[in-house]
């Protein structure tokens, strides 16, 4: 790393020496209880109830927790500003749809969505004031699992929107597009489609940290042959990358046409690289990617749209303005993939793919002959710091 600055400014980029990490949070479902953690010491801080915590989403800012409470059709809102006078206390509860599972916090910090898995609809809460804005269920079916890539200013298709991707259980994968869509506005602010592709036995997502089009990464089943989009059988291992492969440059104004029918917003998604047997041990049930590149130490990316005041240092936005230009906050050379129950081997593993260059599983042993993978028993859940 770069010698000690008294600012970030002062240090070359990539090269930012910044201690990340502090509070470790951890969903206790059995408790009903969102546990804390000293990231660096592993000691318990505080417990904090919540009622049938099941998947949680940070701000950007790093001032906010959201937890979708699946039986009771609630998101609590728990404080995490260490400078706070309400400091891991809950300060919010929302009510949204019929069992909320997946929730993601938009990367410039204007929405939260959750998907109501029961009532196959989304709930789209506001930033700002952390109550539901709008509720949308066209082309949702039992969606339980949602990724935001960030709004699109001066970069990628240069729409002024953000995209949300939206995982349905019977592995259709449709995509919300936000607004503005009031008069004069270019954004549907809805689902605006469904990927043509069927992702069989969805597992999750995540937002790919390097295409800056808007692209995601899926686990799932049956291998897509990027060719044809056919899927392949069910009980092969697949992870598989979705991305935004041609569109309109520019921001695209809402007419009466577009209004009534969205019509993909003439977007066309393909499946670009999918992943399957000869490079995964077994069926995969999560992934996450390596930090080691980013840009996290400098001001978190906002717009006009974002609530709040940009974090400084160390925010969760997947956009930083480099010398005057957007470039994407990370920059991942590995992939990591969680697979509880290999086909031949240990109990379970996580590989780790080279997303950098040929997308082949890495060796992590050279004392051992073939290619090993991490050994890490019933491996089920993977973390990194920029994941929704």
């Amino acid at each position: 790393p770069h010698a000690p600055q008294a600012q970030p400014s002062l240090c070359t980029n990539y090269l930012i020496r910044q201690q990340v990490g502090q509070f470790l949070y951890l969903i206790d479902r059995a408790r009903n209880e969102i546990v804390v953690f000293n990231s660096n010491s592993m000691a318990v801080i505080e417990r904090i109830e919540v009622p049938d915590p099941t998947t949680l989403a940070m701000s950007p800012n790093l001032d906010f927790l959201a937890v979708s409470n699946q039986s009771v059709g609630l998101v609590t809102f728990i404080d995490i500003n260490p400078a706070s006078s309400t400091f891991h206390s809950r300060v919010k509860t929302t009510v949204v749809g019929s069992g909320p599972r997946g929730i993601a916090w938009e990367p410039g910090n204007e929405d939260i969505l959750v998907c109501n898995e029961q009532d196959s609809t989304l709930s789209i809460i506001s930033a700002f004031s952390l109550e539901v804005r709008k509720t949308v269920s066209s082309q949702l079916h039992q969606p339980f699992d949602v990724v935001i890539t960030p709004r699109q200013l001066g970069f990628g298709f240069q729409r002024g929107v953000y995209f949300g991707y939206i995982l349905n259980r019977n592995g259709r994968l449709a995509m919300y597009e936000s607004g503005p869509n009031a008069v004069n506005g270019w954004g549907f602010d809805d689902v605006i489609g469904t990927a043509p592709q069927t992702f069989k036995n969805p597992k999750t997502l995540q937002p790919d940290l390097i295409n800056f089009n808007s692209a995601v990464w899926i686990v799932h089943e049956g291998p897509i042959d990027p060719a044809t989009e056919v899927a392949g059988e069910v009980g092969i291992p697949a992870v598989s990358n979705l991305r935004i492969e041609s569109g309109i440059i520019g921001q695209l104004p809402l007419n009466f046409q577009s209004l009534l029918i969205p019509q993909f917003r003439d977007l066309s998604l393909a499946v670009n690289v999918s992943l399957g047997p000869d490079v995964l041990s077994g069926v995969p049930v999560d992934l996450a990617f390596d930090n080691q590149r980013n840009y996290g130490g400098l001001v978190n990316f906002a717009t006009t749209f974002s609530a709040g005041v940009a974090l400084p240092i160390n925010g969760k936005s997947l956009v930083r303005v480099v010398g005057g230009t957007p470039a994407n906050t990370c920059e991942p050379k590995y992939m990591f993939v969680a697979v509880p129950n290999p086909t031949f081997g240990s109990e379970g593993v996580v590989d780790v793919v080279d997303i950098g260059g040929g997308f082949n599983r890495v060796d992590v042993s050279a004392f051992q002959p073939g290619v090993q993978s991490i050994a890490v028993k019933e491996a089920a859940t993977l973390m990194d710091y920029f994941r929704q």
